[in-house]
């Protein structure tokens, strides 16, 4: 798609989405949660209104890396620093955001815009001008980069066409239940 693709991400919660607390719960606004979501969310939004769009870039896939590849703590803040200074980036307006959780409201904005009006329900789900949320299931590994765009360009072409509801692999429930006895 060239130049016409946009990809705008979002930040999605998952321990709020599978919360078992109270109705009307909201992890960004509990001060005494301690969330394994947050610090990455909180960490990219920063270095986008830092750094910019190419930074982000480089961070957002090191942080995906981080955690999925290297198996490394990306709820602690020191690990996303480190993370921030291996892609060259300062950390001193980082280290602050951080600190004073400055980005916590934009993230449960961003979980609330997902959630309301599209039940979504994991990630990554891709939405596509609006409509047809269509939730991806991929196996961990350093599959991310330009030449991988072409994947979802072909998800897009397949999931807005409304008789598609759902794609499945059978051994999907093996590398899912794999997966989460590696965690």
């Amino acid at each position: 798609m060239g130049e016409s693709l946009q990809i705008t991400w979002k930040a999605f919660l998952l321990e709020q989405v599978n919360s078992r607390r109270e109705l009307g719960w909201k992890a960004w606004e509990d001060p005494r949660f301690t969330s394994r979501d947050m610090p990455p969310h909180e960490a990219v939004k920063s270095v986008l209104a830092t750094f910019g769009p190419a930074a982000f870039e480089r961070y957002h896939m090191e942080v995906f890396r981080a955690y999925h590849v290297h198996k490394r703590d990306i709820a602690n803040p020191l690990e996303l620093m480190a993370i921030a200074r291996e892609v060259d980036l300062d950390t001193t307006v980082l280290a602050e955001d951080l600190r004073i959780r400055k980005y916590k409201e934009e993230i449960g904005a961003d979980h609330e815009a997902a959630s309301e009006p599209y039940n979504i329900f994991g990630v990554p789900t891709i939405l596509t001008n609006g409509q047809e949320p269509t939730f991806i299931k991929l196996a961990a590994g350093d599959w991310e980069g330009s030449e991988d765009l072409e994947l979802f360009y072909n998800l897009f072409k397949v999931a807005t066409r409304p008789y598609v509801l759902e794609i499945k692999k059978p051994a999907s429930s093996n590398l899912a239940a794999a997966s989460a006895a590696r965690r």
